[in-house]
């Protein structure tokens, strides 16, 4: 009889302790991992953008490794490149904005983490006056505290037709 007690009181104990909360969603069997916002890795990626907004990259290669890709559009180069591209787009463009700005990071359950930022760059071309809205996905591989890679996607078509010098 003590036994059945034991039992019962280790069930119910058991059974209370599930989380009722409705807020809480149970992980269902074909997710791979969670996905925070306002993380660190977020925070970070996110004053990357700030950065390239207020058109000053100063110390930002620091939060890359020593040895990191940058993908843009699948060229490949060396972060520093992939910084003064970007940054050399502002002598073609003025008013950059990037508009509408998600970030989040990823964790999946083999360990890999990725933060992902989308938005929609604008932009205003000094030799056509035309003004672009493009959207823009970038996907940052973490190896620690340091982004050891980063993938860029964007339709450039526009961009690089409106480059073009002054007239």
């Amino acid at each position: 009889m003590k036994k059945y007690i034991l039992i019962l009181i280790i069930s119910f104990f058991a059974i209370s302790c599930q989380n009722n909360d409705p807020s809480f969603v149970k992980k269902t069997e074909t997710q791979v991992g969670i996905i925070e916002g306002n993380d660190a890795k977020s925070q970070i990626m996110n004053a990357f953008n700030d950065a390239y907004l207020s058109n000053d990259m100063t110390g930002q290669a620091a939060i890359f490794t020593e040895d990191a890709i940058a993908n843009v559009n699948s060229q490949e180069m060396a972060i520093n490149d992939m910084i003064a591209a970007f940054m050399g787009g502002r002598e073609s463009y003025e008013n950059i904005t990037n508009e509408e700005r998600t970030t989040a990071t990823f964790i999946l359950d083999n360990g890999d983490v990725y933060t992902s930022t989308w938005f929609t760059w604008g932009g205003t071309s000094k030799s056509t006056g035309v003004t672009l809205s493009n959207p823009v996905h970038a996907s940052f591989k973490w190896e620690g505290d340091k982004v050891a890679s980063v993938s860029y996607i964007f339709d450039s078509a526009e961009y690089v037709a409106n480059m073009g010098s002054p007239e």
